[in-house]
């Protein structure tokens, strides 16, 4: 299956760039698509919604302590 990406994404160690016109075999083209990171020929496209996450760091103490003897 002939797919085109539609963000940037990985997949195991292969990277997919935006824009890139790649084939793979149709078990992960169909995984891609139905994701919203791809699109291609006679395959519908899901719609995404992401939403936003927050991920401010917030402070935080830890103590610890050894005794050793």
């Amino acid at each position: 299956m002939k797919i085109t990406c539609l963000t940037t994404f990985l997949d195991g160690s292969d990277r997919f760039e935006k824009d890139d016109v790649r084939t793979v075999d149709d078990t992960r083209g169909a995984y891609f698509v139905a994701q919203g990171w791809a699109t291609a020929d006679g395959v519908e496209v899901a719609e995404t919604t992401l939403e936003v996450i927050d991920l401010t760091v917030q402070d935080g103490v830890m103590g610890q302590e050894a005794n050793h003897g």
